[in-house]
């Protein structure tokens, strides 16, 4: 860890927890500017930045915490939609997360993602575009979920939460049935039970360690440990839940990182038999990803495919990634049988482009190897 990352995760813990922080001099503020912009945690670092220094990050602070306030306002007119023809929804990660924050408008927001029951999924569907949300990309075979657009803002209507890498399907469905309500500065909003809340945000890390993620993501799993998941609630009902879906080490491991780096209260003992060594080596890969493998720039696709052919074996995985990336298919599914040729030809035509920069390749694979076994230490 260098001096740039030990004073972004110091102003971390100083923002979120109140500590006094270690000792600020010789920072490289430029340096740490950019470093919090790549871990998507910019305005949430700027509150506990020195005043002499925050120039630099009052812009793209305002703005953040402007967006968050967009998506706030677009995520209340979507609630309003629904509510007028009685179809239940649960928002997923987003204002689901910021709940915890002591500042939710200093969590970055993306899209907005909300789940409706599988039975009334063309429903919400339907109701959308004829509200004038507009279709922007959709998983094959409508697997998940479906993107949307308007007014600038970025919907994602679930139908399933899991994917292959991890199910705790039971739990969401479960979840939806008694909702809870959440609220942010008088906006209320549906959200699932803590237990569901947490599964779905430690089972979205697990989704996204493949292919590189940040300290944004961490944060969140940590507010909400912090607010909702001490010894009794692990013990009681989480640690079953986590082992039976397999995310129990990750759930340990995140958690224990959490305390030695970020801040995170000692007295939630129940992640006290985490690997150590396993917790530095994760939070060496999440500096050096940022945001969904926003550092690494076009290592991290060679990263990501590597690793999930590791993982998946060759021909899975080129059978997954044609289906996902072939518009062909996606339009007539009859063509299945033959989406993996479609993704070696799709990498045929890359491989020029790659040789290009045989040492940085050299580097990418290298990397990919070094994720696959970190994630296998994981239990994935």
């Amino acid at each position: 860890m260098n001096n740039t990352e030990r004073v972004l995760l110091d102003r971390i813990k100083s923002a979120l927890f109140n500590t006094p922080g270690g000792s600020l001099e010789d920072v490289d503020w430029n340096a740490v500017f950019v470093e919090a912009k790549a871990q998507t945690v910019l305005a949430l670092v700027a509150q506990a930045v020195p005043a002499v220094e925050r120039h630099l990050w009052m812009k793209s602070e305002y703005r953040q915490i402007a967006a968050f306030y967009r998506v706030l306002y677009a995520q209340a007119e979507l609630l309003k939609l629904f509510a007028e023809k009685d179809l239940p929804l649960a928002i997923l990660k987003g204002t689901a997360a910021a709940v915890y924050y002591p500042v939710p408008s200093r969590r970055a927001m993306g899209d907005i993602d909300f789940i409706v029951p599988q039975e009334r999924f063309e429903q919400a569907r339907e109701l959308m575009e004829r509200a004038g949300y507009t279709p922007i990309h959709e998983e094959p075979g409508g697997f998940r979920h479906i993107g949307y657009e308007k007014n600038r803002n970025t919907f994602e209507l679930h139908c399933r939460f899991s994917s292959e890498m991890v199910d705790i399907e039971k739990y969401v469905i479960d979840g939806l049935r008694h909702r809870e309500t959440g609220e942010i500065e008088e906006y209320a909003f549906p959200m699932l039970p803590r237990l569901a809340n947490g599964l779905v945000l430690v089972a979205h890390i697990r989704q996204h360690l493949q292919s590189g993620l940040g300290l944004r993501q961490i944060i969140d799993w940590m507010m909400y440990v912090d607010k909702e998941l001490d010894d009794a609630f692990w013990q009681e009902q989480f640690r079953a839940a986590a082992e039976e879906t397999g995310l129990d080490t990750l759930a340990i491991v995140l958690t224990r990182l959490c305390q030695k780096y970020l801040g995170l209260r000692e007295s939630i003992t129940w992640c006290a038999g985490a690997d150590e060594a396993l917790c530095d080596e994760l939070l060496n890969e999440l500096l050096s990803s940022g945001n969904f493998g926003k550092k690494q720039g076009i290592g991290a696709q060679v990263e990501t495919v590597m690793t999930a052919i590791r993982g998946r074996g060759l021909f899975p995985y080129l059978q997954y990634a044609g289906k996902y990336n072939w518009a062909a298919y996606q339009k007539h599914e009859w063509l299945a049988p033959f989406c993996w040729m479609y993704q070696i030809l799709h990498y045929v035509r890359e491989l020029p482009r790659l040789l290009r920069r045989k040492n940085k390749l050299r580097h990418d694979l290298d990397r990919s190897k070094e994720r696959y076994q970190l994630l296998q230490k994981l239990g994935f």
